[in-house]
Formats: structure tokens, C-alpha cells, sequence
């Protein structure tokens, strides 16, 4: 007699069945972290990343001179390394025969969800660990750029002899105000590329922000008067100096591990979607597997992927702990 508890095996169709609920859960929860991160397809097992400096600037030479030499400068390398993300659910034979046969499909479409949410909060510890160089933040692994400072730095090195640090983080935690979101945008506006060129935002910047602030954020980017004021000036982040909005569930304290991330309700960030080089980089889409085992007739259900969150580049991109703190690293 057949028996439900080796479904997966003996009735037909079903294995399509699984895959065909798995694809619609993850149709329930869409990541949305590609909106905000730059979405990369990955192959192999790892990739590495550098890149090279512009020639700067052409020079005045007097008549009769040899036109002045210029130099490109090779900038750091990031290693990127893909790493396997994943879970399971056994279920026994007799907990499938003694339920109704659709609850089954339960475990497929949960774990697709499962893959969804983890690819949505791990692309936020890029943010919660931006303040540090720790890789592991709140169990997903970060690729850091190749310079050996935080993405949120306020020394960044450079390549280039006799060249300067920079900045794109707030050396004072500055706290998320209207008045001190001017000093973030400025910092943004005014970065340069490693030999001293200013770099063009290409794009309109972003606002990301965990929930603490996000009344705050709202009201500063989409009122249309300043709404710091009560005489009536003109909101320039929505007049102007365009700023999107965006809010994280996961930058909240409450839904990190603060003993292995930095992240904050007051930290706030800014960067450039599809100009800045973070990224989320997806080496295997998520993927569902099953089988039954053939000593205790237990159904287990496995979702697999694998992905990286990077960094290439730290422009584009500036960042305050929001703390009132001073910060220098």
C-alpha cells in the first residue's frame, strides 16, 4: 500500500508540486535590498576587485617644454568571497500521514521565504558593521573594501604618493536633524577619487534609516516647507536637492545583535544607488532540494544559496552613528 509519508518518492507530480509552492513563496516576500544595493551575478568561487586612478589633471607648460608626464595609480584590491547560506526542516513520517497532505508544502513555501528575508537583512550589515572592519556581523559574512578601513571611515587611505586621507563618515556622530543633514549631503557632494578629482554624485542620493527616524526622514524629504522653521522657507531636499528616503527594519537595535554589530537606531546614512559600490552579489539563487530518509522515513526539506555583500568602493556613500559621539576610525 502506498503511503503518504513517502509522497515525494511514490506519487507523481510532486516533486514539481514543491518546487512550484517554493517559487510563489518567494514571490510573497520579494528582497527589496537590490533597490538599495547594486544587484551582481556571481561565478566561481570568489572574485577580486581593483581598479586605477584617472590621469587628474593636464598642467600648463611653458613654450619649448616637454608636455608634463601623467601617472595612473593602481587602487586597492577587495577579495569577494561567496559564502553558503542555508537551512532545513525534517519533518517525521508520521507527522506528514497524520495531517492534512497540503500542509505539507508549508516547510517549502517557509524555508523560501526564510531565503528571502536573510538575503534583505544581510545586505543591511553592510550598514550595522559599517563603523568597524569585523567581517561576521549578526551571522552573515561582509567582503570589505581593500583599503583595511571601515566603509564609514574618517581616514581613508589612498594609493597615491603624498596623497591625503579622506572622509565620508561624521567625525562627531552627528545626530539626524534637518540642519545637520546639509553637513551629509556637503561631505557626499564633496568627495574626491584617490588622486584628488572631485567625484560627480551621477544620481540622487539616498537617506536610509532605521525606524527611530523614520518620521523625522519623511517630513524632511517629502514636506514642502522646512519643516525645522516656521517661516515658511522652502524645503530644498525636495525642491532642488532631490534626497530619497529609505527605511530598514533591520539598522534597528532591536533586531540586532549588538555585541557583534555596531548598527544603532540613530545612525543614518547616505548613499548613491547605482553609483556606489556596494553590493549584493548572488553566486546561486535560492534553491530547494528534498528527500526522504531511508532509516527513520523522515521528509527533509532543504533551501541553499549562495551570496556575498561587498564593498568596492567607499564613495557614494557617508555615514553618521547619529550619537553625539565622537568617532574616528
Amino acid at each position: 500500500m502506498e503511503l503518504r509519508g513517502n509522497w515525494a518518492d511514490l506519487i507523481a507530480g510532486v516533486g514539481l508540486e514543491l518546487d512550484e509552492v517554493f517559487n510563489q513563496a518567494q514571490e510573497e516576500y520579494q528582497p527589496g535590498i537590490f533597490a538599495l544595493l547594486n544587484r551582481v551575478t556571481g561565478s566561481g568561487a570568489q572574485r577580486n576587485v581593483t581598479g586605477k586612478t584617472g590621469v587628474g589633471k593636464i598642467s600648463l607648460f611653458d613654450d619649448g617644454d616637454d608636455v608634463p608626464q601623467k601617472n595612473r595609480v593602481k587602487t586597492y584590491t577587495t577579495q569577494i568571497v561567496y559564502n553558503n547560506y542555508g537551512g532545513f526542516l525534517e519533518v517525521s513520517k508520521n507527522t506528514i500521514e497524520d495531517r492534512d497532505f497540503a500542509e505539507v508544502f508549508d516547510e517549502t513555501r517557509e524555508l523560501g521565504l526564510a531565503a528571502n528575508i536573510s538575503q534583505d537583512e544581510a545586505g543591511m550589515q553592510l550598514f550595522n558593521g559599517g563603523f568597524a572592519t569585523t567581517i561576521d556581523y549578526n551571522g552573515y559574512r561582509m567582503s570589505w573594501y581593500g583599503d583595511g578601513n571601515p566603509l564609514f571611515s574618517t581616514v581613508h587611505n589612498t594609493p597615491v604618493t603624498n596623497g591625503s586621507t579622506q572622509s565620508n563618515a561624521s567625525a562627531t556622530g552627528l545626530p539626524f536633524t534637518f540642519s545637520n543633514l546639509e553637513t551629509g549631503y556637503l561631505a557626499l557632494l564633496t568627495q574626491k577619487t584617490d588622486d584628488g578629482i572631485p567625484v560627480s554624485l551621477m544620481g540622487k542620493p539616498t537617506l536610509v534609516v532605521a525606524p527611530f527616524n523614520l518620521k523625522k526622514a519623511q517630513e524632511i524629504t517629502e514636506a514642502e516647507e522646512d519643516p525645522s522653521t516656521a517661516n515658511r522657507n522652502i524645503n530644498v531636499y525636495t525642491k532642488g536637492m532631490s534626497v530619497d528616503m529609505a527605511m530598514s527594519l533591520y539598522l534597528a537595535s532591536t533586531n540586532t545583535n549588538t555585541t557583534a554589530g555596531t548598527g544603532t537606531d540613530a545612525a543614518w546614512f547616505f548613499v548613491v544607488p547605482g553609483r556606489h559600490k556596494l553590493n549584493a552579489e548572488v553566486r546561486q539563487e535560492p534553491r530547494f532540494e528534498q528527500a526522504n530518509s531511508i532509516k527513520n522515513l523522515a521528509a527533509t526539506f532543504v533551501v541553499s544559496a549562495r551570496w556575498a555583500n561587498s564593498v568596492t568602493d567607499w564613495r557614494r556613500t557617508w555615514g553618521s552613528q547619529g550619537a553625539n559621539a565622537t568617532y574616528s576610525s
